[in-house]
C-alpha cells in the first residue's frame, strides 16, 4: 500500500516521538516513587530512632517508652502511623493507634534494617520499615509503618499533572514537526508545480535552483527531455526526407506507368498503378506516425478555436458543392498542450469524416468536466451498432463506394492513445447521426486570456 513520503515521515516521527514521551513518563514515575518511598523511610527511621531514646529504665529494670516523647499521630486509632517495639524477654509495646491490631515482624535476618510494603489495618496499605538495636544490654526490634495511602494520592496526582504537561508537549512537537515536514518536503511541491506547467506547455524545463538532493534528479530529468526531444526531431526529420524522396520516385513511377509504352501491357500497367498506390499509402501512413512521435513538446501549445476556424474554412472550400455548414461551440481562450500538427490531424480527421458523411450540418463542441471532451457530430445517417467498434479499426471502411482508404479514424485512435485519451462512438441524440467523443486528460486544457471570447 502507497503512502505520500509526507504522510509517512510524519507518522515515522509522530510514533517515535509518542513511544518516547511514553517512555520519558514510565521513567518518570518510577523515579518519583522511589524518591517518595526513600524520604518516607528516612523519616521511619528518625521515628524509630525517636522511639529508642523515648526507652528508659524502669523500676523493675525492664525498659519503658516515655509516652510524653511520642508524636500524637500514633495516639489516634488507625491514624495510618502505627509502630511497635519488641524488646528480648517477651515485652512488646504496641502504638495506640493499632487499637487491637499488630503489625507483623519480618523474618529474621542478617540486615539491621529492612523495609517492605505490608498490609495493616483496615486493609491499609503500609511500609513498613524494621531496625534492630541494643540499649542497655536488651537486644530489641522497633518496627514503624506507615499509610501509603497518602504518597500514592500524591503520586497518582503527579502523573495526572504529568500527562496533562506531557500531552500539552506532545501536541506542540507535532505541529511543529508537520510545520518542519511540511517546509523540508515543500521543494517537491514546487517540483511537483513545474512539472504540471511543463505538460501545460508552460514552461520548457524544470529549475534546478533546489535542494542538493533535488538537484541532481532535476538536471538529469532535464537532460533526459532534452535528448528525447532531440530525437524525436531528428526521427522526424529523416522520416520527411525519406517520404519526399521516395515521393519523387514514386512520381517518375507513375509517370512511366501512364506512358504509351505501357499501355500496350494493361495488366502490367495495372499492377505498377496499384503498387505505387500501395506505396503512397504507406508513406502517407508513416509520415502519420512520424508526427506522433514523442507526444507533444513540453513547452507547445495550440490555441483549438484557431484549428477549428481553419479547418472548417478549409473544408468549406474542399465540399463546396455539398456546402455543409460547420458550427464551432469552442472558446477562443482553449488552448491545449499538445503539437499543432497532431491537433490538425485529429479535428481534420474527424471533421473531413463527418463532411464526407453530413446531409448539410456537422457541430464541433468542447465539454469540460473531469475531463475534456471534444465531440463532432453530424446529421449523417450514422453507423449501425454492430460496426461501432470497427471505425477506428485499420483500413475498415464503413461504405465502400465512398472515397478514402480507412486509415483516418484509426490514426485519430493512434493519436488520441498517445495522449492517454480514449475514443467513443455512438449515435448524435442532437442532429441524429455519428457522434465522437474524444475523452483528453483535463491536464491537457488551459485557459489563455484572449480578446476574442466569442462562441459561434
Amino acid at each position: 500500500m502507497k503512502h505520500a513520503l509526507r504522510t509517512r515521515l510524519a507518522a515515522g516521527l509522530a510514533i517515535s516521538f509518542v513511544l518516547l514521551a511514553g517512555l520519558q513518563w514510565l521513567l518518570a514515575g518510577i523515579a518519583i516513587e522511589r524518591l517518595l518511598k526513600a524520604q518516607l523511610a528516612q523519616r521511619l527511621e528518625r521515628d524509630a530512632e525517636n522511639l529508642l531514646a523515648a526507652l528508659d529504665d524502669g523500676a523493675d529494670g525492664r525498659l519503658e517508652l516515655d509516652a510524653s516523647r511520642i508524636g500524637s499521630e500514633y495516639q489516634q486509632p488507625f491514624s495510618g502511623h502505627y509502630f511497635r517495639v519488641v524488646i528480648d524477654g517477651g515485652q512488646d509495646i504496641a502504638s495506640r493507634s493499632l487499637w487491637d491490631a499488630t503489625l507483623a515482624s519480618p523474618a529474621s535476618g542478617s540486615a539491621r534494617i529492612t523495609q517492605h510494603e505490608t498490609g495493616g489495618p483496615q486493609g491499609q496499605s503500609l511500609w513498613l520499615l524494621s531496625a534492630r538495636y541494643e540499649k542497655r544490654g536488651h537486644p530489641l526490634q522497633i518496627l514503624v509503618a506507615a499509610d501509603l495511602a497518602t504518597l500514592n494520592a500524591g503520586l497518582r496526582e503527579w502523573h495526572l499533572l504529568y500527562c496533562a504537561l506531557t500531552l500539552a508537549v506532545v501536541a506542540l512537537v507535532l505541529a511543529v514537526q508537520q510545520w518542519v515536514v511540511r517546509r523540508s518536503l515543500q521543494p517537491l511541491d514546487t517540483l511537483r508545480t513545474q512539472m504540471l506547467a511543463l505538460e501545460r506547455g508552460e514552461r520548457e524545463q524544470l529549475d534546478v535552483a533546489l535542494p542538493d538532493e533535488i538537484a541532481p534528479l532535476v538536471e538529469q530529468f532535464n537532460t533526459l527531455l532534452g535528448m528525447l526531444l532531440r530525437r524525436s526531431q531528428r526521427s522526424r526529420d529523416a522520416l520527411g526526407n525519406l517520404a519526399h524522396a521516395l515521393k519523387t520516385r514514386l512520381a517518375v513511377l507513375l509517370q512511366a506507368a501512364e506512358s504509351p509504352e505501357m499501355a500496350a501491357h494493361p495488366e502490367l500497367q495495372q499492377r505498377m498503378a496499384d503498387s505505387a498506390e500501395l506505396m503512397r499509402r504507406s508513406i502517407e501512413r508513416e509520415l502519420r506516425r512520424a508526427r506522433l512521435m514523442g507526444g507533444a513538446h513540453p513547452a507547445q501549445r495550440s490555441g483549438l478555436r484557431d484549428a477549428a476556424d481553419r479547418l472548417a474554412r478549409t473544408l468549406a472550400v474542399l465540399h463546396g458543392e455539398r456546402a455543409p455548414v460547420i458550427t464551432l461551440d469552442v472558446a477562443a481562450e482553449i488552448t491545449l498542450a499538445m503539437d499543432p500538427e497532431d491537433l490538425m490531424e485529429l479535428l481534420g480527421n474527424l471533421m473531413d469524416n463527418a463532411c464526407v458523411w453530413c446531409r448539410s450540418r456537422v457541430c464541433l463542441s468542447l465539454e469540460r468536466g473531469a475531463d475534456l471532451r471534444l465531440v463532432i457530430e453530424d446529421d449523417g445517417p450514422g453507423c449501425a451498432p454492430d460496426q461501432l467498434e470497427s471505425l477506428s479499426a485499420r483500413g475498415f471502411r464503413a461504405d465502400e463506394s465512398r472515397p478514402g482508404h480507412g486509415l483516418g479514424l484509426s490514426i485519430v485512435r493512434d493519436l488520441v492513445d498517445s495522449y492517454s485519451g480514449a475514443l467513443e462512438f455512438g449515435p448524435s441524440p442532437v442532429l441524429g447521426g455519428l457522434r465522437v467523443t474524444v475523452h483528453l486528460p483535463a491536464r491537457l486544457a488551459l485557459d489563455a486570456p484572449s480578446p476574442e471570447g466569442a462562441r459561434t
